[in-house]
């Protein structure tokens, strides 16, 4: 009995490491990055290109919001261990549609920043592309470490209304997220 138990936890997590190879939406992309150093101060600039499926794209016209996150992770690159988070990030939109304009609404739900677009390219274009995302102080870097960051773009399930959760969750269609897009610093 112990060693069947055994053996379906072992199928169950290779089937687990197998499938979320898997499970990145083809219409999430982040083409590049870019940090830089402007008085000490690292910065982020980013080019994404994101697709909602036509489920998500019904859902918003008829008035669900959602929320787009993008996080941001520095690493410290280890040999022996996983790499260790030394700072992290999250910029959080939330996008709506509202039907009497039709007009799209972006919130930066960091800074409560509002703005409006005549379409939803302009919209998805404004929370794909970030310019000068502050970061993190140049002094915290210790000379001749390795780092690592690491940024990524996705669609928070938990945003969503909680009827429509349980669907998301098993459904490819509300699987909107890039993998993570790796570079050295």
């Amino acid at each position: 009995m112990l060693i069947r138990r055994k053996k379906i936890n072992l199928i169950f997590i290779v089937l687990t490491v197998y499938v979320n190879q898997f499970v990145y939406a083809d219409g999430v992309n982040i083409n590049s990055t870019i940090t830089y150093i402007d008085n000490n101060i690292y910065y982020l600039d980013t080019s994404s290109e994101l697709t909602l499926t036509d489920e998500s794209y019904r859902a918003l016209r008829q008035g669900i919001s959602f929320e787009i996150h993008t996080d941001f992770q520095l690493l410290k690159k280890r040999k022996w261990l996983w790499d260790k988070i030394v700072f992290r990030k999250k910029l959080i939109y939330k996008l709506e549609h509202k039907p009497l304009t039709e007009n799209f609404l972006v919130t930066n739900l960091n800074t409560e920043i509002v703005n409006y677009y005549k379409n939803l390219d302009a919209a998805i274009n404004a929370i794909c592309n970030i310019s000068k995302m502050k970061l993190f102080d140049k002094n915290k870097l210790k000379k001749n470490i390795k780092y690592i960051a690491r940024v990524r773009l996705y669609l928070d399930i938990d945003s969503l209304p909680s009827p429509l959760r349980p669907r998301a969750y098993f459904s490819s269609d509300w699987n909107i997220s890039s993998q993570w897009y790796r570079w050295e610093i």
